[in-house]
């Protein structure tokens, strides 16, 4: 239910004043380079939120909570930067 009841946020792009905006627009218009970079930035994503569950379970395995907690730590927040990479390339896409 909370997923439905709350409004969808728009990028900060969308928040800034007309001239920030369009420079924005312009640097996120999608050259080459640009994909590579947000691909690149995925991959990168990705491979520390599996790092991070492999060392929550290495952790486990081993009964160690430093590791479990650190790995934790790190496959949350890998996982909420990949929420939000998503979230922007939806948007963008949309305009």
């Amino acid at each position: 239910m909370g997923a439905y009841s709350t409004p969808r946020l728009k990028p900060a792009a969308a928040n800034s004043d007309s001239a920030a905006a369009a420079n924005i627009q312009h640097a996120l218009s999608n050259p080459p380079g640009n994909r590579a970079v947000a691909v690149a930035a995925r991959v990168m994503g990705w491979l520390f939120f599996v790092g991070g569950l492999v060392g929550a379970g290495l952790g486990i395995a081993g009964l160690h909570v430093e590791i479990t907690v650190a790995g934790l730590i790190l496959a949350c927040t890998a996982g909420l930067i990949l929420l939000k990479l998503r979230t922007d390339r939806d948007v963008l896409e949309k305009d």
